[in-house]
């Protein structure tokens, strides 16, 4: 601000020897020295505004009955990784009931449609607003122009133990290996790999049901994941000449049997278009258990969800 200052005097001072010299090439230098100075100031003016005080509006809540609307602003931009300046106008029709001000510590980020979560109610809203630099804040605005700040103990709506488990499983997920089959290395997963290993081979060799549906089948074993990241496999595919429609024979995980001895998988029966989109309901063909410890596989001979 004193630099501000002494740039404005120098300035004026500039002008002024402009004005009160005589000498053509001194009067020349003064102006070309007091347009330089001119020009950085309305550069810096434009800039301070921009920073501290400018306001845009960020976005607009209304109550359900449509009668309260609330307005978050931006005042300014944060500057060089600080804090973010804003204000809550809260109104009833055109007429301004309350202006709260606030500032959200975010690691520099600016004030944004996501700053913030509003709750209408009978005699109130409610305002919570989450940044990465501070705990949740809510503020209470009352329609009749009173209003409340409080610190909360959550952070983006989740206590600081729920925040540690979080990083904990992102961290244990950032430092997982991956097989070439797209496996996590864990000892679970690769049980998974055993298990659709040793039931793929017992319907391929032994499952009268799938010998007598299936005479002549190439062997394959192709291993997947579900969109949730259940483990199956693909065990059998064809594809008809003439339409190009595919079937394919999927061996799944079921992640709904519970049970400390065995895991259950499902055989089902998948229909695609030549295009690759799915063209029916999967059937189910058949259930089967493994023994965990000794990979023991028995058929259920069933085709109903038990």
């Amino acid at each position: 601000m004193v630099i501000l200052f002494i740039w404005i005097l120098l300035s004026v001072s500039l002008v002024i020897g402009c004005i009160k010299v005589h000498n053509t090439i001194i009067k020349g230098l003064f102006g070309v020295l007091a347009g330089l100075c001119i020009t950085v100031l309305c550069f810096v003016g434009i800039f301070y505004y921009l920073i501290v005080f400018k306001v845009s509006n960020v976005d607009t809540s209304v109550s359900s009955d449509g009668e309260y609307s609330l307005t978050m602003q931006a005042v300014g931009e944060p500057l060089f990784f600080g804090s973010a300046d804003g204000q809550f106008i809260l109104k009833k029709g055109e007429k301004r009931i309350s202006k709260v001000k606030f500032s959200l510590r975010d690691d520099g980020g600016n004030i944004s449609q996501d700053t913030w979560h509003v709750t209408w109610k009978k005699n109130q809203v409610e305002i919570i607003i989450c940044g990465e630099e501070q705990n949740d804040e809510q503020f209470l605005l009352f329609f009749d122009g009173k209003y409340k700040i409080n610190e909360l103990n959550t952070k983006y709506g989740k206590t600081l133990d729920e925040l540690n488990e979080i990083a904990e499983e992102q961290t244990e997920e950032e430092n997982t290996k991956y097989d070439e089959d797209g496996y996590p290395m864990t000892e679970e997963y690769q049980r998974y790999k055993k298990e659709l290993a040793e039931v793929s081979d017992y319907i391929q060799t032994k499952s009268d049901v799938f010998l007598d549906s299936y005479p002549d089948t190439k062997y394959q074993l192709e291993f997947r994941l579900t969109s949730k990241g259940w483990p199956f496999a693909v065990i059998n595919k064809k594809i008809d000449e003439n339409t190009g429609a595919v079937t394919e024979l999927h061996l799944l995980y079921n992640e709904s049997h519970i049970d400390e001895e065995m895991d259950e998988y499902v055989l089902q029966e998948y229909y695609y278009d030549s295009d690759n989109t799915e063209a029916a309901s999967p059937a189910i063909v058949d259930f089967f258990l493994i023994q965990k410890d000794t990979l023991k596989v028995t058929d259920e001979n069933t085709k109903e969800w038990h």
